[in-house]
């Protein structure tokens, strides 16, 4: 995010657009083998989240539309669960973390998942836009007062 945060607005605003796009073909591909229904929404969602805007008063309905379609299409690909350790190993401590519960996905799932990860990344590039925009009023309406 170092990176979006050094951006202009107008810079942030087409990369975000163009993430989108990117998002779009790569769904369309299809390559995760999402059903009919699914894959018409999604794309549809991502279709309307490009056109009115990451900011816009449907993008909330977009977004949950793409994460209940995604969300779902992974939980059926979910082939069983695995414990992971995220943390490390102290010498003198010993383990210093927590087990975390990670699915394993089949060959689709893994196709959604990166999708899914695809998607949060504009989600938070759509956040930090959201941010600079709010910030730059609030800087001008405190210089009109």
């Amino acid at each position: 995010m170092k990176y979006y945060n050094q951006l202009t607005l107008e810079d942030l605003l087409a990369k975000t657009l163009l993430e989108l796009d990117f998002l779009h073909e790569e769904v369309d591909r299809n390559v995760a083998g999402l059903q009919a229904t699914g894959l018409n929404t999604l794309l549809r969602a991502l279709v309307d989240l490009r056109q009115d805007g990451p900011l816009s008063s449907t993008a909330a309905e977009a977004i949950r539309l793409v994460h209940n379609i995604l969300d779902a299409s992974i939980a059926g690909e979910t082939l069983g669960h695995r414990n992971a350790f995220d943390g490390t190993n102290d010498p003198d401590l010993g383990a210093i973390g927590r087990v975390t519960v990670v699915p394993i996905l089949s060959h689709s799932g893994e196709c959604l998942r990166v999708i899914r990860t695809h998607f949060r990344k504009i989600l938070a590039m759509r956040d930090l836009l959201a941010a600079r925009i709010d910030a730059e009023a609030q800087i001008a309406r405190c210089r009109a007062a």
